[in-house]
């Protein structure tokens, strides 16, 4: 009985699904030198989560270099899982033991950002989990303090020359995932996009509307999940898009699988990263 069979009888591993590879160095591994660091040397936190750390995608080292282009240079401070996968199974004792080593571990820093979707809804819902308990009052203070990776750079703007690279601009769509959008985070990326040199950024359809992941649904009724992304394949391919951004890894996974190469799929840290490298080229 594979293991996967315990979400649920429908549950399967489709080989249709467009999986991410996992890094053969994971993050920490990639910048030990921010592992050692602490508040006393940077007031900024990077909560990079388990997909930034775990995945071979490049998202978190786009969110570094876009950080030490501001002169922020990140802490990778100890961290565990944001807690969403366990509590959305209704584990919310287990969530919030994982959830007190990350209050202990970013109380100290002034600014803690982050690049899933996930861990920012996670890291502001933290004051819900421990409501009437001691952890309140530091679970509040967290949330204050969280922004994602888009907010930064909505808030200090894009440092790039656009001249020359107009001609040849790249079409792009926003997904927005639904906890991202939860978090209320939903003008930053698309203002970021916006502000790009070198895309065209479209509204979508349906932005607002889920792309059928949900986490492990897309394992655990894989068929239904695909039925439900009909809808916003529709609408990411009437919008003549190339490339799709969005901010969760769930996302990515699923639009992946939806779209099976027909449009890229990208998180919007990688294309502010991008968009550095191609003016930097010229």
């Amino acid at each position: 009985r594979p293991v996967w069979r315990q979400l649920a009888e429908t549950a399967t591993l489709s080989r249709d699904l467009k999986l991410p590879r996992l890094a053969r160095r994971l993050l920490r591994d990639r910048y030990p030198e921010l592992c050692v660091k602490s508040p006393a040397d940077t007031r900024v936190a990077y909560f990079h989560g388990c997909a930034a750390h775990y995945f071979d995608d490049g998202v978190g080292d786009a969110v570094i270099e876009i950080l030490r282009r501001y002169g922020l240079e990140p802490a990778l401070p100890p961290q565990r899982c944001s807690g969403t996968p366990i509590e959305t199974y209704g584990h919310r004792p287990l969530a919030k033991e994982g959830a007190r080593v990350n209050l202990r571990h970013l109380e100290s820093y002034d600014l803690v950002v982050t690049s899933c979707a996930s861990c920012t809804l996670a890291l502001k819902d933290y004051a819900a989990w421990f409501a009437g308990e001691p952890e309140q009052v530091s679970a509040e203070r967290l949330a204050r303090k969280v922004k994602h990776i888009t907010e930064i750079v909505a808030e200090r703007g894009i440092t790039v020359e656009p001249s020359g690279i107009r001609d040849s601009r790249v079409r792009v769509t926003y997904h927005s995932s639904c906890h991202l959008r939860a978090a209320g985070v939903t003008k930053a990326p698309r203002q970021v996009l916006s502000m790009l040199p070198g895309i065209e950024f479209v509204d979508m359809r349906d932005a607002e509307r889920c792309a059928g992941g949900a986490g492990t649904y897309v394992v655990k009724d894989y068929a239904t999940s695909q039925k439900i992304f009909q809808r916003k394949r529709q609408a990411i391919q009437e919008s003549g898009a190339e490339v799709v951004a969005t901010s969760c890894p769930a996302c990515m996974i699923q639009l992946n699988t939806g779209l099976n190469g027909a449009v890229t799929v990208k998180h919007v840290a990688q294309l502010v990263q991008e968009a550095y490298a191609r003016t930097e080229a010229r």
